[in-house]
């Protein structure tokens, strides 16, 4: 939900049309997202397809987050047709059943081709579609060119780079890196970030719902703490734990930082806060942390929409996807400075756009947000012992050990 905070605030909106016109056929619709931008985008494509085909009324419910809610809507035949959910929710509803499988769906309408690999692989479980994210999202390297040109600095390409860069930063009296550790899912999104190249995210997509000894012995998340633990020791400041994401925003803008890792939507924050003159970039080669990465991007798909088993309307519903998925539908997105998951609508108009999604491109099925693919317990406790090992509390060697004994204990 961090996505949708960091979009929207914390600007509560849920509403909902009124019941259909007699003799229309009523598609009900419900997202995860607010009025403003999105849900409000989202409006106007509703407005649309009504126009062009009138023998369809659809009710939208907007900011839709209540997992009992979603969860008891999909278990009724008047339920939601379509309903926006979260990624650990899709492996939880496709495993029991809830959700429909999109495969045909996608196939038919050439998805595969059409929309990023992020987008898709956020609604894959078990080799099947059971939804499609709509919101392409990566994890990006914002930084300060003023500051690297006045002290000679290149983009760095790999960890010993990140790390001399930041000794020299240090040196400067300028804070490498910006994180602000008291949002410990800042922690979480850097470590997700590792955890793609050494791991990928299909061993814990598998494992999400077993028992703790299904999740021991994860094929690289050891050196995966222990990179974190040098970023911790040498590019990143004790002092983060006690700062926010948004001060770490404002310390990156005021020229105190010289660095900045956050989501690509982050863009539109700097966008709308930046002083004048103030010039960034995003590193254009992706930070390897390891020489043969599984994932060198880490990505989210956003919200994704999937289709209820208990809907009365799946030819509507799938007919409303596929409106939404084609360019006259996605450009709204890119009219509001979004990114659209349809690759041929996005208008590369600024260097900064280029490289992010020259880095959707490089998503994979591996790609996936750490936090979106763990249940919300271990995610919190991921957050937790990064920044037990951040403040020298916790030695990488321990810690797996203690986010699988905080997630499991009763």
């Amino acid at each position: 939900m961090l996505i949708f905070a960091l979009l929207f605030g914390t600007t509560s909106c849920n509403k909902k049309t009124k019941e259909g016109e007699e003799g229309k056929k009523t598609l009900k619709i419900a997202l995860m997202y607010p009025e403003e931008n999105i849900g409000g985008i989202y409006k106007e494509i509703i407005k649309e397809y009504e126009k062009q085909n009138p023998d369809i009324k659809i009710e939208i419910t907007l900011d839709l987050s209540d997992e009992s809610k979603i969860k008891e809507s999909l278990t009724k035949e008047d339920g939601y047709d379509i309903i926006g959910i979260k990624r650990n929710q899709l492996i939880e509803y496709a495993k029991t059943g809830l959700i429909m499988d999109l495969s045909d769906f996608v196939e038919k309408n050439d998805l595969k081709n059409k929309l990023y690999p992020i987008n898709l692989s956020y609604g894959m479980f078990n080799g099947k579609n059971y939804g499609i994210g709509d919101l392409p999202i990566t994890y990006e390297w914002f930084y300060n060119k003023s500051l690297f040109q006045k002290y000679g600095i290149k983009e760095p390409t790999n960890l010993k780079e990140l790390i001399d860069i930041s000794k020299k930063l240090n040196s400067k009296g300028i804070i490498p890196i910006s994180i602000g550790a008291m949002d410990r899912w800042t922690l979480a999104l850097l470590f997700g970030n590792i955890t793609c190249q050494t791991t990928g995210i299909q061993s814990f997509t598998d494992n999400l719902g077993s028992d703790k000894k299904a999740f021991e012995n994860i094929q690289g998340v050891g050196s995966a703490f222990n990179i974190f633990d040098r970023l911790a020791k040498n590019t990143l400041k004790k002092s983060s734990v006690d700062i926010n994401f948004m001060q770490s925003v404002d310390d990156f803008l005021k020229g105190k930082a010289a660095i900045l890792p956050a989501i690509s939507i982050t863009k539109e924050l700097i966008e709308s806060k930046k002083p004048s003159g103030f010039e960034y970039g995003i590193f254009e080669s992706p930070i390897l942390f390891v020489d043969n990465p599984i994932a060198k991007v880490s990505a989210s798909g956003g919200q994704i929409l999937t289709i209820s088993s208990k809907s009365s309307n799946k030819e509507e519903a799938e007919k409303f996807l596929k409106f939404l998925f084609e360019q006259e539908a996605q450009k709204l997105f890119v009219e509001k400075g979004f990114i659209s998951s349809l690759k041929t609508v996005n208008q590369i108009d600024t260097i900064n756009k280029r490289i992010i999604i020259s880095h959707i491109e490089m998503t994979n099925d591996n790609s996936g947000f750490l936090i979106d693919n763990l249940d919300m317990k271990m995610a919190d406790a991921i957050g937790i012992v990064l920044s037990d090992m951040l403040e020298g509390r916790v030695r990488a060697s321990e810690a797996w050990d203690r986010v699988l004994k905080i997630s499991f204990q009763q």
